[in-house]
């Protein structure tokens, strides 16, 4: 204590940031903007090599729905680039998540640094299988709701750039469903949440999760809904197990 008024003049200052002294305001934005500027590398360089492999990854995505066309000259080269985009962002996420640790780590102190670089390949994990659900059985339930209306005088047509960006926002939902137990486990972390109050309110979280579903879901039908809302009450589950060790 008396070291710390020492350094403080004779009075109890702030505490610095942990390895070492504060830097000036420009000089984190100066690390910030190098940081963006090569995360936009990454993912620049990753959509090139995406790009050499894009009709391949076209014809993976339009295999669910076995048929797609296109309305003008340009729709297939436009959706080539955005599958190329899409393939570098994902192949270029460790790269981000490293870019992102590496300006965040100096502020954590060493026993906040290790869980958290935990969280991080844990988090691309849960997006990955929620990703991966959500093409194996929730699109082709989705497929197959929306293509039933289909009939004699009813032909579906879909068009690759409406049904790239629809495939799109599905993985994407249930990539980020799957992120409940990092949220849970952070907020426990923050003590801003409770296991015991968790397991308390499971009738509001079902409903909450239910309206979440709804929400995530690109389709009006219950059955999709209820496909996502499954898995995501056994991660509640699972949330509050982790959030129970986390406090423990």
């Amino acid at each position: 204590m008396e070291s710390l008024k020492a350094e403080s003049g004779g009075r109890l200052g702030p505490v610095l940031l942990p390895d070492e002294e504060r830097r000036p305001f420009l000089e984190h934005l100066e690390e910030l903007r190098r940081r963006v500027l090569r995360s936009f590398l990454w993912v620049g360089a990753a959509a090139v090599l995406a790009f050499r492999f894009s009709g391949e990854i076209l014809n993976w995505l339009i295999r669910p729905v076995g048929k797609v066309v296109f309305l003008s000259p340009a729709e297939p080269f436009m959706i080539h680039l955005k599958v190329a985009f899409l393939g570098g962002l994902l192949l270029a996420l460790p790269l981000l998540a490293w870019e992102v640790w590496g300006f965040l780590s100096p502020a954590l102190f060493p026993d906040q640094r290790r869980p958290v670089l935990f969280l991080v390949p844990v988090s691309v994990g849960l997006f990955a299988s929620g990703a991966w659900f959500t093409w194996a059985v929730l699109l082709p339930a989705a497929l197959r709701f929306f293509l039933s209306f289909s009939s004699e005088n009813l032909t579906p047509m879909v068009t690759v750039g409406s049904y790239v960006g629809f495939v799109g926002w599905f993985l994407l939902a249930g990539g980020l469903a799957f992120q409940m137990p990092m949220i849970v486990m952070l907020l426990a972390k923050l003590r801003l949440i409770r296991p015991a109050a968790l397991l308390r309110q499971w009738r509001i979280a079902l409903v909450g999760i239910l309206i979440a579903a709804a929400v995530l879901t690109p389709t009006p039908d219950i059955a999709t809904q209820l496909l996502l809302a499954g898995p995501m009450c056994a991660l509640y589950l699972v949330s509050i197990g982790l959030a129970a060790l986390v406090n423990r």
